[in-house]
């Protein structure tokens, strides 16, 4: 018989013999074998050696860290950027100006050479060896400070001697830049004595910024100046130099610069290199200042705030006066006399080859998709199924085709937007008011069930603002919940969404019915690791700028509109960009409200990411951790939301802020900070049809008011019900023309409860 899977199978005897040397050859086939090195030829540490090197490695680490803070301001580097920021308006900047002039003209500080500019005035103290750069916004208007105070190295708020030492506009500064993110600060004002006062302001500003806010005890320096101030009263100078450094994370990695000149040349260039002066709009604009953060390479894109993205023409390094005065102070000899500083001076060119392009979208092809051409099966069914039209005599077969031969063949072919105007009237009875929601997919509002809060509201309150905050009380109190219209098919009305068996594990592909805007928009294989990548990518020299020198920039290109349109008072910051940055991608934001405000899905915001700004439809959705996300229809008062946009790539870390633009200003409403780059997230919107149970019969229900014709029953037959209760079922058939269906649950219903259909459609930014 043929032996089968219980056949014993004994073990070979163990001989005890061994290969010889020349079977080991002729297996290994001139192959030798690694031997083990021993623990002195190879060095293994022991533990206490290995700990001890870790820790020299955080030294080293930490040294470099601390040396890179307390070089601001010192040698060559470039000054210590101090912003005066005013936190109530009778609070005179001009006199705390004087203050730091009279300062600076005193016997042990280098006297100020350079004009006073939009970027303020620069001081050398030689007590303190430290070259100090004072400047102050245009305006209290809160895009000019934040755009200053993201570059400032120090910040001194300004606060009134009076009762109230920071006013209502002065609290929405310092919110927005705690939100936004600053370096070192402190508080100073004007007391001519020491004053009760000052115990009054400190606690006011530890009250508003304490440990609830911040993840560390925030201890605020304070100082006070008395009137007049002497010549050598430096206490708040030497305060802001010897504050702890902290700034935004996102100035550590790449280069910027404020502003202390510009200029404008309007003209080309002929054959021979001279500018011809004439009537063009755009033209060189050229920018003078301090490279900081790190260094500036000319074949990349910069970014002026609220101006655009430009292509470097060329970058001069030039002497910088304000170093000049340092060296003459501490290169004086035994004889008294001054010695010159030589500084070289050079210039970089932009490679053409190299320079980076400012594409924005890209260019989709229509015709690029996959076409495929019916077969002869198909050909042959769709001319069985074509269904004969009455036409007028004479009419062609051609003309025919374009022939509607009912509303709901025009409803089925309606775009988007016109199924969007549809109306859906509310079911019969008691009093409604129908209201439209985001997407029109529309919710009725029983008077009952507004809540009593509406009496706080006086007859003078906005229409919309009322309107909307029924809307949202109504979606707190019913989430999701929609009525099916009576005059409209659900097949047609609700064609876009589909049943989900589980909305965690039920699959969803991401590059599925996408619109034609995706086309336009540019996406990474991996986000992270080309963030990575451009973090560690060496630069080259030849093309690079270091850090500390005085530069002017040569723009391609700039407006002249934007040159006019500028306030000479307004500082002005120059970013530079990664490669890419240039490029529209969906982001999303990870936000947090600020206050409590009515934001409902698809409200076009103002948003400040990073150095950017711009303003956009916004799409809400929640913040969790699985493949698809639903839809928030407003923005939760509490809690983290994800709002997605169309916008220009950027790599984190980046801060958000959020504004909701009013008459003339703008109203700070949510802060968070840039989430991921990722096209592929999908979100999805909620609906819930619901219905009344008619008649239960154990575990079977006659269900109406959810469907009103029998068609839809059977076409969301598929899909699975639930109840409010716990329930869950599914159709078994329709019952008559008018909407009954007949449904089978898992246990017997209760006549209190509803059945409940879910519906999910995936949506996308709009593009604005």
């Amino acid at each position: 018989h043929n032996p089968g899977i219980w056949k014993q199978q004994n073990k070979s005897h163990k001989h005890g013999r061994h290969r010889s040397k020349s079977q080991i050859d002729g297996t290994n086939k001139g192959r030798v074998e690694a031997t083990r090195m021993r623990r002195k030829h190879r060095k293994e540490l022991q533990k206490v050696d290995r700990r001890h090197r870790l820790q020299q490695i955080r030294s080293q680490k930490r040294e470099q860290v601390l040396l890179k803070k307390r070089n601001v301001g010192v040698g060559g580097s470039p000054p210590h950027l101090v912003l005066l920021v005013p936190l109530h308006k009778s609070v005179d900047t001009s006199a705390f100006s004087d203050f730091m002039k009279l300062i600076g003209t005193s016997d042990d500080c280098a006297p100020v050479e350079a004009p006073l500019t939009s970027a303020g005035f620069t001081m050398n103290v030689g007590r303190l060896k430290h070259r100090f750069q004072i400047f102050q916004p245009g305006s209290v208007c809160l895009h000019d400070v934040a755009d200053c105070a993201r570059v400032a190295d120090a910040v001194v708020f300004l606060v009134s001697a009076e009762k109230e030492a920071i006013d209502e506009t002065g609290f929405d500064i310092l919110s927005c830049l705690l939100a936004q993110g600053i370096s070192s600060h402190g508080a100073c004002a004007w007391l001519k004595s020491r004053h009760p006062t000052k115990k009054g302001i400190i606690k006011c500003l530890e009250q508003y910024v304490g440990e609830e806010n911040q993840p560390h005890n925030v201890k605020w320096p304070f100082h006070h100046t008395v009137q007049p101030p002497t010549l050598f009263n430096l206490p708040l100078i030497q305060q802001v130099a010897g504050m702890k450094r902290k700034g935004p994370g996102m100035l550590d990695q790449r280069s910027y610069i404020l502003v202390e000149k510009m200029e404008f040349q309007c003209g080309v260039e002929d054959d021979r290199g001279v500018l011809k002066v004439g009537g063009l709009d755009d033209s060189n604009f050229c920018v003078t200042g301090h490279i900081r953060g790190s260094v500036l390479d000319v074949n990349r894109l910069v970014h002026l705030p609220g101006w655009g993205d430009y292509q470097v023409k060329q970058v001069d390094t030039i002497v910088d006066p304000s170093l000049c005065n340092v060296q003459k102070i501490s290169k004086v000899g035994a004889s008294g006399d001054e010695m010159s500083c030589d500084l070289e001076e050079e210039t970089i060119f932009s490679d053409p080859s190299r320079i980076q392009d400012l594409v924005l979208e890209a260019d989709p092809n229509p015709m690029e998709g996959e076409q495929t051409w019916p077969t002869e099966e198909e050909i042959m069914e769709a001319e069985e199924e074509q269904v004969k039209k009455k036409v007028p005599r004479g009419t062609s077969e051609y003309q025919a085709a374009w022939i509607l031969d009912s509303d709901e063949d025009w409803r089925e072919g309606s775009s988007e937007e016109e199924e969007e105007e549809m109306q859906s009237p509310p079911h019969d009875g008691g009093s409604q008011v129908s209201t439209q929601m985001d997407d029109d997919d529309h919710m009725t509002i029983p008077e009952s069930e507004i809540d009593e809060s509406l009496s706080q509201y006086d007859d003078t309150m906005d229409e919309d603002d009322l309107a909307r905050f029924r809307e949202e009380r109504n979606n707190e109190l019913f989430p999701d919940e929609v009525d099916t219209p009576a005059d409209t098919p659900a097949r047609t009305r609700f064609q876009r969404y589909r049943g989900l068996k589980s909305f965690r594990t039920s699959p969803w592909d991401p590059k599925e019915n996408l619109p034609s805007d995706y086309a336009r928009i540019f996406q990474f294989q991996s986000f992270d690791r080309t963030r990575k990548r451009l973090r560690n990518q060496e630069v080259d020299d030849a093309t690079c700028v270091d850090v500390g020198k005085y530069v002017t920039i040569h723009l391609m290109n700039v407006p002249k509109v934007f040159v006019t349109s500028h306030r000479a008072s307004s500082p002005l910051t120059l970013f530079a960009m990664y490669p890419h940055e240039q490029k529209l991608s969906v982001l999303h934001f990870t936000l947090k409200q600020h206050g409590e405000h009515s934001i409902r899905n698809k409200d076009k915001l103002l948003f400040q990411c990073g150095f950017r700004r711009f303003r956009s439809k916004v799409i809400l959705s929640q913040h969790t951790s699985g493949s698809k996300h639903k839809v928030e229809r407003y923005f939760p008062k509490t809690g983290i939301v994800v709002a997605t946009v169309y916008a220009p790539i950027m790599f984190p870390p980046a801060n958000v802020l959020v504004y909701k633009e009013r008459e003339g200003d703008a109203l700070l409403v949510a802060t968070g900070s840039l989430y991921k780059i990722d096209p592929d997230r999908i979100i999805t919107k909620r609906i819930v049809l619901s219905g009344h149970p008619f008649r239960i019969n154990k575990r079977a229900a006659t269900v109406r008011y959810m469907f009103f014709n029998r068609d839809d029953i059977n076409w969301f037959k598929p899909v699975e019900l639930r109840t409010k209760y716990g329930r869950r079922g599914h159709i078994k058939e329709p019952i008559g023309t008018h909407g009954h269906m007949k449904c089978f649950f898992d246990s017997q219903l209760t006549s209190q409860d509803t059945v409940l259909m879910t519906l999910y459609k995936r949506v996308f930014p709009k593009w604005s």
